[in-house]
């Protein structure tokens, strides 16, 4: 009865490999914290640009990571390299979401009409949330060591193979990593598989980091006092920070995922026949079967990580603004110094 239950349950919920499993799971985690990821700039404009980039980037991130996800578990790869725009996906909504905020920012009035502007020269992190970068800094590390890993290992193979695991239609493009030495090849490595991802993660570094530059070096008053300078710039940069590690998270668990499913399984050869004893099966492993399962494992962790930050963030960027409208409470709002005094 409890198995048969069981077997229900299972059948009901989404492939492990769906970002929403782990995704929500975490989720539900995170009230264990339960203030808010994010505060609110205190300039009008800010606000409005923080509102929509916080709600739109999280929830864009945690429905492309579910959809891409949902895809790989229940597509079957006919090439060996299917995926290759599926997995960067995430980051790269995540990327367009925050060029765009930082565009609409261009259109905010820097200084109010009359006060004397001055012109700082900060560094471009200066307002970003020095863990939040601490953490995505290790995911770009670890996204171009797993990806570029992955191509340069890469290699060509021939018609007749032998192919072991997925086996996909033949191709020369060199999509195949070797199984166990001599013993055959494995499908799903190689740049037709990485490149796309690649050129996301440097894009997206590009971009967030042109953003946090562009709003660091704007003209302030000149009346205006550091704090409140802050107030209003670092919230923006915190949003646009973690709307970028998610997209970060959910690719990189993808990678982390792909990577080790195509570098597991056990082969039986059989033996030399001989019936000595020697002629049972003899089982291979992979090329790199000892990290393999933990990487895929790691893979759905870090995968659900990027799905529950965006929609926590979503969550708290929408709970962040109804505090301010609602008259924000001292531990919610940092600084109660008001824009454009010299209190």
């Amino acid at each position: 009865m409890l198995m048969t239950a069981l077997d229900a349950l299972r059948s009901a919920l989404p492939p492990l490999e769906v970002a929403v499993t782990f995704g929500a799971l975490f989720f539900v985690l995170s009230w264990v914290r339960p203030r808010p990821l994010v505060t609110m700039p205190i300039e009008a404009g800010r606000r409005t640009i923080a509102t929509l980039t916080g709600t739109v980037g999280g929830l864009a991130v945690a429905a492309t990571s579910t959809w891409t996800s949902t895809l790989a578990a229940t597509t079957p790869d006919t090439s060996g390299y299917d995926g290759w725009w599926q997995r960067p996906l995430p980051l790269l909504v995540a990327t367009v979401v925050v060029a765009v905020s930082a565009a609409a920012l261009r259109g905010v009035a820097a200084t109010p009409v009359g006060d004397r502007a001055v012109g700082p020269r900060r560094s471009w992190h200066a307002f970003a949330p020095r863990g939040a970068l601490r953490v995505a800094s290790v995911a770009v590390i670890a996204l171009l060591a797993v990806a570029g890993w992955h191509t340069v290992t890469a290699t060509s193979a021939p018609p007749e193979g032998p192919f072991f695991s997925e086996v996909p239609e033949w191709t020369a493009l060199p999509i195949f990593t070797r199984f166990s030495g001599s013993f055959g090849y494995l499908a799903g490595a190689g740049w037709p598989n990485h490149l796309a991802t690649l050129v996301v993660v440097v894009l997206a570094v590009a971009v967030v980091v042109r953003a946090l530059r562009s709003d660091a070096d704007r003209a302030v008053s000149a009346r205006e006092t550091a704090a409140a300078v802050r107030a209003d710039r670092a919230p923006l940069a915190r949003v646009l920070v973690l709307v970028i590690l998610a997209g970060l998270l959910s690719t990189l668990g993808s990678v982390l995922m792909h990577v080790g499913a195509s570098g597991y399984g056990l082969v039986g050869l059989p033996g030399d026949g001989r019936g000595d004893g020697t002629d049972d099966l003899v089982l291979v492993a992979g090329a790199y079967d000892a990290i393999a399962r933990p990487m895929n494992v790691l893979g759905h962790l870090v995968q659900g990580i990027g799905f529950a930050l965006g929609l926590r963030l979503a969550v708290d960027t929408l709970r962040a603004r109804a505090s301010w409208a609602g008259g924000a409470a001292p531990e919610t709002q940092p600084v109660t110094v008001a824009r454009g005094t010299g209190a």
